[in-house]
């Protein structure tokens, strides 16, 4: 393990996004934790209420060196490292700052567990997240752009206005 800082990801028990997030931002090495979270409306018999929600579900991204890798794995919700070819992920700083701006800006509705594999490729061509590329996809009669996030096997699902798209041509 190198001893340089990477971004990971965290897999949690379920419902303790939260919890290790806070246990990682504690420690005093400068390790960070991103709970990349959206508030959400939610309606009960009697009340309607907005919460706040992770975005990806059991997932924490962690800014961690490899002595902080050993440690993580104690905390308390801590499962796993996310792994794909049996190596720990590790998540570009350009992705990470993606993922914040779409939360920051509020732009992200949904997020979707598969990869999207069909539809247009497209381009955001005017707004805060001008160059931004995804998939097109429709959903409920409303035009979504889905730009996915490399490494994670997650994509967000944003809602655009159609006019702000346009289509990427190969070459």
């Amino acid at each position: 393990m190198i001893n340089q800082r990477q971004w990971f990801v965290v897999y949690t028990k379920a419902n303790c996004e939260k919890k290790l997030a806070e246990q990682v931002n504690k420690l005093q090495s400068g390790c960070e934790a991103f709970l990349p979270a959206i508030e959400k409306t939610k309606q009960w018999s009697d009340r309607v209420k907005v919460v706040t929600t992770p975005l990806f579900k059991s997932y924490v991204f962690v800014y961690i060196d490899g002595n902080e890798f050993q440690q993580l794995k104690r905390f308390a919700g801590f499962v796993s490292y996310i792994k794909f070819n049996n190596a720990p992920a590790v998540i570009s700083p350009k992705e990470i700052e993606k993922i914040k701006r779409c939360v920051l800006h509020g732009h992200i509705v949904d997020v979707l567990t598969k990869r999207l594999v069909k539809g247009a490729a497209v381009e955001i061509i005017s707004g805060s997240l001008k160059g931004y590329q995804g998939t097109l996809v429709e959903r409920r009669s409303q035009k979504l752009v889905a730009v996915e996030v490399e490494g994670l096997e997650q994509s967000m699902v944003l809602t655009l206005p159609i006019e702000l798209l346009k289509p990427v041509t190969e070459g």
